[in-house]
């Protein structure tokens, strides 16, 4: 039995639906109703000198990203830097020092949407050092030699909290025995003796912070019967960090294992 033609119509133009999964007609038919949400990029300010890296989530709500920037100051001016439908965004040949507030702004139709939260950038001569990315304690680094670290911190007229980088590392501490560090800041104190203080802090996970001092052993115990991973940060105390016309403070420093013994309590 012959189909009729337009039955045939019928039977090509659903077969051409169903086959339009990955097409721009998928998109206008089973797009989202809801809004675009709100997102804020995510920054790397030490990757390359004076670059900035910005990067955001995918919004299938959004038909354009909007990423806006101002200078740090009292009065935020923003203005756009990059529009399209990328997600990343590479913000090059900075004035070194120079500091920026970056919103994410997207639309829809005729419709704007601004973001509400801000990130923060700045321009350095400096790059991560080699154990970064540790500024977590899930992405800790293993301390089993000498490393030498750096801790770029900044502050900003628009935002209360200065951006304070730190470090965590984990010590493996065989049962009942002690482990020694020290730490040694290279660069940014005049007075480098032996028992000076530095402008470190040195937080053992389940205690109290402490404040480092130069060359000066700092005791991590393992009193269990058990082999353990012990995890503590260093982070930079910010009393006296910055003087009155800085915003930017680079702490250097070198961490060691000095050495694992008896454990006595």
């Amino acid at each position: 039995m012959m189909i009729k033609f337009p039955r045939l119509i019928c039977i090509i133009c659903l077969i051409f639906f169903v086959s339009c999964k990955e097409n721009d007609f998928e998109e206008a038919l089973f797009r989202t109703n809801s809004d675009p949400f709100q997102d804020v990029p995510v920054i790397d300010s030490l990757k390359t000198e004076n670059t900035v890296y910005l990067s955001w989530s995918e919004d299938i709500a959004s038909d354009k990203f909007y990423l806006m920037r101002a200078e740090d100051s009292d009065t935020l001016e923003f203005k756009c830097i990059y529009e399209g439908t990328s997600t990343s965004f590479v913000d090059s040949a900075l004035a070194e020092f120079s500091r920026y507030v970056y919103r994410l702004d997207k639309i829809r139709g005729q419709k704007k949407f601004y973001g509400n939260t801000y990130a923060f950038g700045y321009a350095s001569s400096v790059r991560k050092d080699e154990n970064e990315c540790n500024d977590v304690e899930s992405q800790a680094s293993f301390l089993e030699y000498d490393l030498v670290c750096n801790l770029p911190c900044v502050r900003y007229i628009s935002k209360t909290e200065p951006v304070i980088d730190e470090d965590w590392f984990f010590v493996e501490i065989p049962p009942l025995r002690s482990a020694s560090i020290v730490l040694n800041q290279t660069a940014g104190l005049d007075n480098q003796s032996t028992g000076s203080d530095t402008q470190l802090m040195l937080l053992v996970k389940g205690t109290e912070p402490i404040s480092v001092k130069q060359n000066v052993e700092n005791l991590i115990s393992n009193p269990t019967y058990s082999t353990r991973k012990m995890y503590f940060k260093v982070y930079p105390t910010t009393t006296g960090l910055f003087s009155a016309d800085s915003y930017t403070a680079v702490i250097e420093y070198t961490i060691s294992l000095k050495q694992v013994f008896k454990y006595t309590s």
